[in-house]
């Protein structure tokens, strides 16, 4: 009885929207990348969800409002909600505004559907509604937070949809003016960094917010006591509940969706150039397992280490190793290899019929690197070699003063412009200064834009949501420890990988 009460009322409101005093505003942010594989996508969310307003609600007192976030804020950061909060409450809210809905630009939302649950809502409690992530254990990618209990903190999934309520979006604009910057400079995973940014800092009591502690263990929420927590809401999935099984009676106004790679173009593994970082110390431990997983399907790899080992063969930097950074190592690879694809290039312009096996894309990798080649593949061909493309799993370094860098572990793909004009300008103060982090200081004094991918992973599947790790293909894993590397490798990549081999080894015998 009381469900079919609540989906009278919601009809009910619906229909008298447009005879109500005071309109009802809900902007959607777009969390976009400036390239020419990402503008398109966000674009077309953006129309979407603007069709749909102009169709189904014209006769409403709804206002709708979409932007795309890298057309409107210019600043390293703006990938990062709880750094954008203070601008979106100074510049993007109007007094009529009430919910706030952050997006990717592969979201599927219902607008209708989504204002009929927002309906039930008080946008002036502080509330943050998502799908629910958590995490299997304490890791780095979340600063070991909570790290004596962390299974229980839960965070919302962007790529399904995070729905915030005017309130809360204030206050924490509010938190932070009166607030110095965070002290975890590093961001890295900024859901989990917001819903830890909200529990520690936005305090309220159950009277002002009833659904603070909803979906917490009792004996947890006694403990947190006027604290705010993300809030799981049915709606909004991981998936379409038309793919999600047991869940076919499940509304699904929100959800995520794979990448669109329809229109992309997939390159050939001759096409890219594989540098493997590695050191004496670990040739007998480490290079075997490339060489029996991704190793074996390349055209063009190439092992790099401070001593000559003939066995594997490796090519020498004349660096010694260092313990952490190693900066000056990275560069000299990237020098070395630069200059062997020329070479190699050089000779394939020579004889006209090989110039589709021209190298156009350079990939840099740790030696405990595993890496699915199809699935790059696939990835590269969304984006033009012609351009400067520095790719992979993007971390930020402090939100308003800092930058952003590819982190290394998960591998780092270049076009060779990229990296032309990256050896010619960069330079290390130290052999021991971070690589990855360098290269993105760099990268961002030459105006060469990081390129995000949830594909690249700087660790082990374990430390990952499985919604996530189940919505794209994964690119790359790294960290061989506390792990069988050869049977992450057999369940995630092998089967593909061995499906292009076979296509490689038949294309050979013709």
């Amino acid at each position: 009885m009381y469900r079919i009460w609540k989906v009278f009322l919601v009809v009910f409101l619906l229909k008298t929207a447009n005879i109500a005093t005071e309109s009802t505003g809900v902007l959607f942010l777009i969390s976009s990348q400036d390239t020419t594989y990402h503008r398109p996508l966000a674009a077309r969310l953006r129309d979407d969800i603007i069709n749909q307003a102009e169709s189904q609600l014209a006769n409403t007192n709804y206002v709708i409002t979409v932007h795309i976030l890298h057309e409107i804020f210019n600043f390293p950061s703006y990938w990062v909600i709880k750094s954008t909060m203070p601008l979106v409450r100074s510049k993007l809210l109007d007094e009529h505004t009430k919910w706030v809905v952050w997006l990717e630009e592969s979201t599927h939302v219902s607008l209708k559907a989504l204002l009929e649950q927002l309906i039930l809502e008080d946008a002036t409690q502080y509330t943050c509604l998502s799908h629910s992530l958590y995490e299997h254990q304490a890791n780095v990618r979340h600063h070991f937070a909570f790290h004596e209990d962390s299974e229980w903190f839960p965070f919302p999934f962007q790529r399904a949809g995070i729905v915030f309520s005017r309130a809360l979006v204030t206050k924490i604009a509010k938190v932070m003016d009166t607030k110095n910057e965070d002290n975890l400079p590093f961001i890295i995973d900024m859901e989990h960094e917001l819903a830890v940014y909200i529990y520690n800092n936005i305090k309220t009591d159950d009277a002002v917010n009833k659904f603070s502690y909803k979906g917490v263990e009792d004996g947890r929420a006694r403990n947190t006591v006027r604290k705010v927590l993300m809030r799981k809401a049915d709606y909004i999935c991981p998936r379409s509940s038309l793919e999600t099984q047991g869940a076919l009676d499940k509304k699904c106004v929100m959800y995520a969706k794979p990448m669109d790679k329809s229109r992309c173009m997939t390159v050939q593994p001759q096409n890219i150039f594989f540098a493997v970082k590695t050191c004496n110390r670990f040739h007998n431990e480490r290079v075997p397992i490339i060489k029996a997983t991704w190793g074996q399907i390349v055209t063009h790899i190439r092992y790099y280490s401070d001593v000559m080992d003939p066995e594997i063969p490796t090519t020498y930097t004349g660096v010694p190793n260092t313990e952490l950074g190693h900066c000056e190592k990275t560069l000299k690879i990237l020098k070395l290899a630069f200059q062997e694809i020329n070479e190699l290039n050089m000779r394939l312009e020579n004889a006209e019929p090989e110039l589709e096996k021209r190298i156009n894309w350079l990939v840099l990798a740790d030696d405990d690197t595993l890496l699915s080649i199809p699935n790059l593949c696939e990835l590269l061909g969304c984006f033009n070699h012609k351009h400067d493309i520095y790719l992979g799993e993007r971390y930020g370094f402090h939100i308003n003063s800092g930058f952003n860098y590819i982190t290394s572990g998960g591998g780092v793909a270049l076009s060779l412009s990229a990296v032309e004009k990256l050896i010619a300008y960069c330079h290390c103060s130290r052999p021991q200064d971070a690589d990855d982090m360098l290269l993105g200081i760099c990268f961002s004094n030459l105006e060469v834009p990081v390129i995000n991918s949830a594909q690249f992973h700087q660790l082990r599947p374990q430390d990952y949501p499985v919604e996530l790790l189940s919505l794209d293909p994964p690119i790359s894993f790294h960290k061989f420890y506390d792990v069988d590397p050869l049977a992450v490798y057999e369940q995630y990549f092998s089967v593909a990988d061995r499906r292009m081999l076979q296509k490689i080894n038949d294309s050979d015998l013709k």
